[in-house]
């Protein structure tokens, strides 16, 4: 019976233990990766001439409520240029951003096209990218840009659509 306690009491201090390391050694197994640390959106390029990037990235996040849906869209320009230009203008369906293309990038001719995302759009030329968001090829009456800037290099446009 002395031996049966002293068995359970040596179980009941490594048990947790041995329950504790292995938790510990999954969660360091797991790589930690924010949400959104990668694009969650690709747009293909169609290249006619020159070298063009295959994909430029999206980040686009929704945020939906009664009777429609905000959306903040960020173009990963950064994978192909270094500084980004708001092209400045007053229309609250449609704004264009201008890129200068890197000298690996800078003979690119091409755009994405026929897109999943036909509102979304770049178009390369004459060493310049140019990221566009047209809120007119929606279907939808009720859109329209609330918010455009340029942020860490980067197009940043928040849009709202309604029923």
């Amino acid at each position: 019976m002395y031996k049966l306690a002293k068995l359970t009491i040596l179980g009941g201090i490594l048990c947790p233990l041995v329950v504790a390391s292995a938790i510990a050694s999954t969660a360091q197994a797991q790589p930690s990766q924010s949400p959104l640390a990668e694009p969650n959106v690709q747009l293909k390029v169609q290249r006619t001439s020159g070298s063009c990037p295959q994909t430029v990235g999206l980040w686009w996040l929704t945020l939906p409520y009664e009777g429609g849906a905000e959306h903040t869209v960020i173009a990963d320009t950064r994978a192909f240029a270094d500084t980004t230009k708001l092209v400045p203008s007053k229309n609250q369906h449609f704004v264009e951003f201008v890129s200068p293309l890197r000298n690996n990038y800078a003979t690119c001719v091409g755009q994405t096209q026929g897109q999943e995302y036909p509102f979304y759009s770049v178009q390369f030329k004459n060493k310049q990218a140019y990221f566009r968001v047209d809120l007119q090829k929606i279907p939808v009456p009720d859109t329209l840009i609330s918010y455009k800037t340029v942020t860490t290099s980067r197009p940043y446009v928040r849009w709202a659509i309604a029923d």
